[in-house]
């Protein structure tokens, strides 16, 4: 391959801070990048390759080009967290015009974009002098004369230029567009044919902790992704309808299986945070089989088994010292996830309780879900939850809720849950 390099090119919300945040963010975003390269591809990788930047930018290179790995690079930087987009490229110097040319000619070319029909951009940062529009024509007419040759082995050796099928970036599912570039920086020339989108944001870590209650459906783990794309490093807590009885294994297991296969996806976009996500497994089987017993009559089985993971979540928050829980709700996907019972849920708990998904209809969590790569997850079939009542209420009242838990004892329950807290590693 002729790519020699990589241009990183930050979130755009960068630029709106003060040029001091912007470089504390940017810093942070190095960092993280370091680290995620080394766990990924060990502490060799990073010395065999050179950082420098400018404003918005980070450009990453070989320093010998036998030593060029770049779908090391791809496969870390496609999935960072801070980062909009990316794009391999070839590096040399500006002032060496027929390189710029024909690389960028013959790129073009490989990648399906005809001389015809493609226009390209060229950028010039601290460059005055360059001549743009010259160095457009250069590119226009030997590409022009390679297809009319039919891009001959004499004129084009492909395999050098050739597209890749795909860029693997774990779990990560990012848009690939093909769009031909040249960006001088000062005397460096980056020649690029296609942008990978990255997953934007900010980069994990800049926020505090959050208790991310997931299971194994599509909202959960989709609403946790976002949290953490805004930068907080999220504390997992999945909450396990079994205590060990033999009745329910089969569908208990299910539902944890599923759960800590969603987080063992969203583990995958961590590496690089300087803290490492914590995993803990709550089984709560008693308490559910008492939210069934006093409330399915009343329809507020969902409500009181809800508020119940709520308050395991915000011990859960003073433990870690995280400022928040997120969940999965969707305004009106669900009778537990009306309005009124949204509040009835959250008068359970003095935590915020933070719902990323909240505006989303179900096609656009699909979309999300299929992106980060929880989605093959989420169609694995398992059991519904025993516990939905027949009509469940969308109209609940705390003061209603609030009695049925007077007679529960949940303060009994939660402490029995809380003592069994499984730390996943």
């Amino acid at each position: 391959m002729v790519y020699n390099c990589i241009l990183v090119r930050y979130t755009g919300e960068f630029g709106v801070k003060s040029t001091q945040s912007q470089e504390y963010i940017e810093d942070f975003i190095h960092n993280n990048i370091k680290r995620a390269l080394t766990a990924s591809e060990g502490p060799d990788l990073l010395d065999r390759i050179r950082f420098f930047t400018r404003q918005g930018r980070l450009y990453i290179y070989f320093e010998k080009q036998q030593d060029t790995d770049v779908d090391s690079l791809v496969a870390v930087l496609g999935r960072t967290f801070g980062i909009s987009s990316i794009s391999p490229c070839f590096r040399t110097s500006v002032r060496d015009k027929t390189a710029v040319v024909s690389v960028a000619a013959k790129l073009m070319l490989a990648h399906g974009i005809g001389p015809g029909s493609f226009k390209i951009t060229v950028r010039a940062i601290q460059n005055p002098k360059l001549d743009i529009p010259s160095l457009k024509r250069d590119i226009t007419g030997l590409s022009n004369k390679i297809a009319l040759n039919n891009g001959s082995q004499k004129e084009f050796s492909r395999s050098r230029f050739k597209k890749r099928p795909k860029w693997k970036m774990g779990p990560w599912g990012g848009e690939i567009e093909s769009k031909p570039e040249i960006e001088v920086y000062k005397d460096h020339a980056f020649i690029s044919a296609e942008r990978i989108k990255s997953p934007g944001g900010f980069p994990l870590g800049l926020e505090n902790q959050m208790v991310a209650l997931v299971s194994g459906g599509l909202d959960s783990p989709a609403a946790a992704w976002l949290a953490m794309r805004r930068g907080a490093v999220p504390v997992f807590v999945v909450m396990d309808p079994d205590n060990g009885s033999i009745g329910d294994r089969a569908n208990a297991s299910a539902v944890r299986e599923k759960a800590l296969e969603n987080i063992k996806v969203l583990v995958e976009y961590t590496k690089g945070a300087l803290k490492a996500p914590i995993v803990y497994v709550a089984s709560y089987q008693s308490a559910l089989d008492a939210f069934i017993q006093y409330g399915s009559k009343k329809g507020i089985t969902c409500l009181l088994c809800k508020r119940f993971m709520y308050r395991v979540a915000e011990q859960i928050c003073f433990l870690h010292d995280c400022q928040g829980i997120v969940t999965g709700e969707i305004l009106g996907e669900q009778a537990s996830q009306t309005a009124k019972n949204l509040r009835v849920l959250d008068s359970a708990v003095m935590m915020p309780v933070h719902r990323p998904l909240f505006g989303f209809d179900k096609d656009e969590v699909v979309t999300l879900a299929s992106r980060i790569g929880t989605m093959p997850i989420a169609t694995i079939e398992s059991v519904p939850c025993k516990g939905v009542p027949n009509r469940p209420t969308i109209c609940g009242e705390v003061f209603e809720v609030e009695k049925v838990e007077e007679k529960i004892d949940i303060k009994k329950y939660l402490e029995q849950c809380l003592s069994g807290l499984e730390k996943v590693s």
